[in-house]
């Protein structure tokens, strides 16, 4: 299972490493820092999942974070039907948004990266703000609609968004960091 790591105050997610003896292929999502779904396929027939919200909480001195973790474990059955369908939505061909003239990037909105790990074949790729219908509304490039797909069948087994929202709405009081997002309970 992936694990996160905190180096110089700084905080690092390890996924799960790709290994050809046991695993047939690893999809990943990440959502900015705060959010990674994690797809596995075994050589032996059986799936595995991962979804893991992250949050940090700012301590009183402002100079340290620690780090909170919701890991929520996906039914291998779930698991299973999501790399079909991802497959057949061509997650593993879809080009780099920087591969794209019309794509368009930006700095303080939400990146998603998706990432494929198998035998011989591994790949990133990452797109800004792929939802949102403000930067896309003149030209719907169609690696957008596909980007689009994708999210739309993960979000149909459990809604990335209302997850994490759930996992934030329960932090006790304090002030907490995510992606570009500073927030305080009180």
């Amino acid at each position: 299972m992936p694990s996160w790591a905190q180096k110089d105050n700084q905080f690092e997610f390890k996924p799960v490493e790709f290994d050809s003896l046991i695993h047939t292929k690893i999809y990943r999502i990440q959502i900015e820092d705060y959010q990674s779904l994690e797809l596995i396929e075994f050589e032996n027939g059986e799936f595995d999942g991962l979804l893991t919200n992250m949050i940090l909480k700012v301590e009183r001195n402002k100079t340290r974070s620690r780090l909170l973790i919701q890991q929520i474990k996906i039914p291998s059955s779930t698991v299973k039907r999501l790399i079909i369908e991802l497959k057949e939505k061509d997650f593993e061909n879809i080009p780099d948004c920087e591969e794209i003239s019309d794509c368009i990037r930006g700095f303080d909105g939400t990146t998603i990266s998706f990432s494929i790990d198998k035998r011989d074949f591994k790949r990133e790729y990452s797109y800004w703000e792929p939802e949102s219908e403000y930067y896309y509304k003149d030209k719907l490039i169609p690696e957008i609609v596909k980007v689009r797909e994708i999210l739309d069948a993960v979000n149909r087994e459990f809604d990335l968004w209302e997850t994490f929202k759930n996992f934030r709405g329960r932090l006790p009081i304090g002030k907490y960091t995510y992606g570009m997002i500073v927030m305080e309970v009180k």
